[in-house]
């Protein structure tokens, strides 16, 4: 009886720490030189890329596809920096994935930049898939609400400048609040924020 109580109250144990341990917010994969990274930026993520791009491996990760939504700013752009010292080239397809947000951060750090399939999105702020620009927010809390980060911005701008993408931020700009403006592949390629429109 006093096994059996045991064993139910390691079987409780175990289920609480699942249901309250942290889940990773990006998931990565791979195959062969081809990484995905997909999910939203948070906290402690730069952390679960580096321990990846580090693994050991017959050969180094040289393509990095991307699908994300957006998240946290820190771990979006640690992760791009280090995307950028490793050489690696990023992928978005537009007609499968989104990459908004936080996530063209990553993307604008690839040593080349694949905008594939970018010649089918609709540009403007109806589009799903694509990539996804908007100026920073910050979240004022109950009286305030959500509203613009200019501090923020003015942040990711000079990200946008550090990665040899400036014009990005022209795009963030042309967003409505709570929207993302999504380039068309011949704007992308017009700005300098993507060098390809095909799958590398």
């Amino acid at each position: 009886m006093a096994g059996r109580c045991a064993i139910a109250a390691a079987g409780l144990l175990a289920g609480f720490f699942v249901l309250t341990s942290p889940a990773r917010a990006i998931w990565l994969s791979e195959s062969g030189s081809v990484a995905t990274l997909s999910g939203p930026f948070a906290t402690g993520d730069e952390t679960i890329f580096k321990a990846f791009l580090d693994k050991p491996r017959s050969q180094p990760i040289r393509v990095l596809y991307l699908s994300s939504a957006g998240g946290k700013i820190n771990p979006a752009m640690a992760i791009g920096r280090m995307v950028r010292n490793a050489g690696i080239t990023t992928v978005v397809d537009a007609d499968s994935a989104s990459c908004a947000s936080a996530c063209t951060y990553v993307f604008v750090a690839g040593v080349r930049r694949h905008y594939v399939n970018g010649g089918n999105v609709t540009e403007g702020m109806n589009a799903r898939n694509g990539l996804g620009f908007h100026p920073v927010h910050r979240d004022g809390g109950r009286n305030e609400g959500k509203t613009f980060s200019d501090k923020g911005s003015e942040r990711v701008r000079a990200y946008y400048a550090q990665m040899g993408t400036p014009r990005a931020a022209e795009l963030m700009d042309k967003a409505a609040f709570d929207t993302f403006y999504r380039p068309n592949g011949q704007t992308a390629l017009t700005l300098r924020i993507a060098t390809s429109l095909s799958a590398p």
